[in-house]
């Protein structure tokens, strides 16, 4: 992985790096969209930290039991630029985290969940743009004879363009893949902005329906782009990725009718 700074044995890579510049924002965001949400800026803390570091701890865990065969000693299961973290381990320890903090310092669960949904959109968007700038996470190899020499290449079809590595990065070299990562943070940046939006504009929301749109906007996407990953197959031509998008998707949609039902019947 190519380095950004060095500092005699010290380096910080250029993921390393972009990740800290994103949570920095998302952190800022999270500081001045609190009041819309209706919880103070301590407590929003609070939800930040601990979202954010169970989110990386069990992404990473997620990661390393579907890949210990990559993992040659015991330092390397802490060395988290060596791989990244899984990004469904990273969405329920995210939540499992939101949902503890919450309990332990009595703040509404399901607020801290919408929160957490329209900071976590920018987080996962900065995110995957980082990730594709290194190699990690690289979808499916284009099938067509393109061009394969480093860079970004106009394609005929949808998603109308691939990505070539260089030598150094952590994606194999001279292939052209389709663009998973970067495809994944335009939209969750774009859902971002529009989730955003929404908490400023739309004042009479329900607890968590911010929540539920946002595992919603996820389930679909990770259903669609799911199809361009090297997630494997497991039906036809349907990937783990787009089974656990389809799940997520449906989990959202529950869990929306249900609030929806009970403020209507409250």
């Amino acid at each position: 992985m190519p380095f950004y700074i060095k500092v005699g044995r010290f380096a910080l890579s250029s993921f390393g790096l972009m990740m800290t510049i994103s949570l920095f924002i998302s952190y800022v965001l999270a500081l001045q969209i609190s009041k819309y949400i209706g919880i103070l800026k301590s407590q929003t803390e609070n939800i930040f930290l601990a979202g954010a570091l169970s989110g990386i701890v069990l992404g990473r865990f997620f990661y390393i039991v579907k890949n210990h065969d990559q993992i040659p000693d015991f330092l390397g299961i802490f060395q988290i630029w060596n791989g990244g973290v899984d990004y469904y381990g990273t969405l329920v320890g995210t939540i499992l985290g939101v949902v503890l903090v919450a309990w332990l310092y009595n703040i509404p669960i399901l607020k801290a969940l919408d929160i957490t949904s329209v900071v976590g959109s920018l987080t996962l968007g900065l995110g995957y743009i980082s990730a594709g700038f290194v190699g990690f996470g690289f979808g499916r190899p284009v099938s067509s004879e393109v061009d394969v020499t480093p860079g970004f290449h106009i394609l005929k079809k949808f998603p109308f363009f691939y990505i070539v590595y260089k030598f150094g990065d952590i994606a194999p070299p001279s292939i052209p893949f389709y663009p998973v990562q970067f495809m994944y943070g335009a939209l969750f940046i774009i859902y971002s902005i529009l989730l955003i939006y929404y908490t400023i504009k739309k004042q009479d929301r329900f607890p968590g329906e911010l929540f539920s749109i946002f595992l919603m906007l996820y389930g679909f996407t990770s259903g669609v782009i799911g199809y361009y990953s090297t997630s494997h197959v497991v039906f036809e031509n349907f990937t783990v990725e787009q089974f656990f998008g389809a799940f997520v998707f449906l989990s959202g949609l529950i869990i929306l009718w249900l609030l929806k039902y009970e403020k209507i019947n409250a």
